[in-house]
């Protein structure tokens, strides 16, 4: 058994979260993974937009030099918060897995950057970090993402159903998993787009908030069809799996000058966008489901689990998919779904520790023998 406690920050940057989970291998099985703690701190307004100034087009060597010292601050802060919550429940954290902060992520240069000091986390916490797991599996040949495949299988598999775990943070992926499959070979996963990263951006620009909250704003807007075709044309879309992306291709400001002329920040432009999020969503899923005649069920996870409207454009577009469709947020599945990416980053450390190698040449097209993800930081 091993409690490992798991940082994580998408890209919507919006602040980290850590999950402290119990991992009880299983024999013939994947392993049980149980929740013990989770504690979240929002990143300060300054950091946050120089993370957002310095993961555009114009970054520089010496803001991302300066930015990573600060972000593994904010980084051990949450995880100091976390083990002190497991302690008074009894348990002590073996090995921290943190994700870091992406500010770069190039998998046709074979390159990604996650900021967010591993030394300082190890240093203030007094425990070990596994971290860099995504640069292992691009020097595997891999797209370094997505990762979230390896916390899905054991956390939402059914041997009667196919399940589509949706991941809707700042990116959007999904995680496809037919009935009864039993291995990461059997998976099949990778980025679909867009997630709240457009919607966010055009809410801002609106001056309606930082984000839609359930989805209200978009509610009383109007879609744009002409508009969501164009959006709909990026080249991104017609990528054939394995594929990621990020910020590169979808950051509100590189996006919308490649959508060119005629976009106005409103309502109607914050639902269009949700649309785009369902819409390409919606597309993958049955694209991956196509063929099977078993129930499917899909769970959404991430922030983009709270946005109602995305939801309920979700829904719709899959009535088609399946015979029976059943569509929802990971909490009514008894996994809340600002858990699932802290909880993949303590069983990433899980595996490291026990020297697990992992076949993800399905998921991220990493290529050769199964390898072991992770660079340790001893405490």
């Amino acid at each position: 058994m091993t409690v490992a406690l798991g940082l994580m920050s998408g890209t919507s940057m919006d602040g980290v979260d850590a999950v402290v989970c119990e991992i009880t291998p299983r024999k013939n099985s994947h392993p049980a993974i149980s929740f013990i703690a989770h504690a979240k701190v929002s990143y300060p307004a300054d950091i946050k937009r120089r993370l957002m100034e310095v993961s555009g087009p114009h970054g520089s060597a010496q803001e991302i030099c300066a930015l990573d010292p600060a972000v593994g601050d904010v980084f051990a802060k949450v995880a100091l918060k976390a083990i002190g919550l497991a302690e008074k429940r009894g348990f002590k954290v073996d090995a921290i897995g943190s994700h870091g902060q992406t500010v770069r992520h190039l998998p046709k240069e074979r390159s990604t950057l996650q900021i967010g000091s591993p030394s300082i986390i190890a240093k203030k916490t007094g425990v070990a970090v596994w971290s860099g797991f995504r640069n292992a599996d691009m020097a595997r040949g891999g797209q370094g993402a997505p990762l979230a495949p390896i916390v899905h299988l054991p956390l939402f598999g059914d041997r009667e159903k196919d399940v589509a775990v949706v991941n809707i943070g700042g990116i959007a992926n999904i995680t496809f998993i037919p009935g009864g499959a039993s291995s990461f070979k059997q998976v099949l996963a990778y980025d679909t787009g867009p997630g709240n990263m457009l919607i966010d951006y055009a809410v801002e620009k609106a001056g309606l908030g930082a984000y839609d909250r359930s989805g209200r704003v978009a509610a009383r807007g109007k879609i744009n069809e002409k508009l969501l075709s164009r959006l709909a044309s990026h080249p991104y879309f017609k990528r054939i799996p394995p594929k990621s992306t990020g910020r590169e291709d979808f950051g509100g400001d590189v996006f919308f000058r490649r959508a060119g002329t005629g976009v106005k920040w409103n309502a109607n432009l914050v639902a269009t966008v949700t649309e785009l999020t369902a819409v390409t969503i919606a597309s993958e899923i049955k694209r991956t489901a196509s063929g099977s005649r078993k129930p499917l069920s899909v769970v959404v996870c991430g922030g983009g689990a709270k946005n109602l409207f995305l939801l309920t454009r979700l829904w719709n577009h899959l009535q088609d998919a399946a015979d029976d469709v059943e569509v929802g947020s990971s909490s009514a599945f008894g996994f809340p779904a600002e858990y699932v990416e802290g909880a993949l980053m303590a069983l990433l450390a899980h595996y490291a520790m026990t020297k697990t190698r992992l076949d993800l040449s399905s998921v991220t097209g990493a290529v050769g023998e199964p390898g072991i993800l992770g660079s340790l930081t001893p405490a």
